[in-house]
C-alpha cells in the first residue's frame, strides 16, 4: 500500500483511465493521497502565460477528470499542468513526496522511437516505484468478449 500516489490520466480511452483510477485506488493505503495528474502539452506559444483558450482547456480537463472521480466514487485530488509530460509528473511527484507514479503505456509511434516515450523517461528519472499498465487494445474496447469458462 501506498501512502501518496500519482495517477496519470493521458488522452486515452475512457476505460483506460478508469482502469488506472481504480489500481491507484486500491493501491492507496488507508487515509492515503491520490493526485491525478493531467498534462495539457501543447499550448499556443508566444504567449507568457495561459491565454482564454488555455484556460479553459484546462478548466475542461478538470471538470471531466473530477466527473469520473465522482462516478467512480474515487476521492482524489486533480493537478492540471501545462509543459512536457515526463518531466511535469516527474515535477508533480517530486513536490508532492509521491511513494508511486501510476501511468499507462500506449501503442508506439514513429515519434517515441526518435524521441523517447514519456513512460520511458518517468521509469529512467522517478525517485518513486512505477506502475506501467501495458496497451492492450482488447481492454479499451466499450464491449470486451467473456472467454468460455473451463468445465
Amino acid at each position: 500500500m501506498y501512502d501518496k500516489i500519482i495517477c496519470a490520466i493521458g488522452l486515452g480511452s475512457r476505460e483506460r483511465a478508469e482502469r488506472l483510477l481504480r489500481t491507484s485506488s486500491a493501491l492507496l493505503s488507508p487515509g492515503g493521497e491520490l493526485i491525478i495528474v493531467h498534462v495539457i502539452e501543447r499550448l499556443a506559444s508566444g504567449h507568457e502565460g495561459p491565454d482564454d483558450w488555455a484556460v479553459s482547456v484546462i478548466k475542461e480537463a478538470e471538470d471531466k477528470l473530477d466527473g469520473l472521480c465522482r462516478r467512480l466514487g474515487i476521492i482524489a485530488s486533480i493537478e492540471v499542468r501545462t509543459g512536457t509530460a515526463s518531466k511535469t509528473l516527474l515535477t508533480v511527484a517530486k513536490e508532492k513526496n509521491a511513494d508511486l507514479i501510476v501511468l499507462a503505456t500506449h501503442v508506439s509511434d514513429i515519434l517515441d522511437r526518435i524521441f523517447g516515450s514519456t513512460v520511458e523517461y518517468v521509469i529512467r528519472h522517478a525517485e518513486c516505484s512505477v506502475l506501467v499498465e501495458r496497451a492492450n487494445k482488447s481492454h479499451d474496447k466499450t464491449t470486451v468478449e467473456s472467454k468460455p469458462k473451463k468445465a
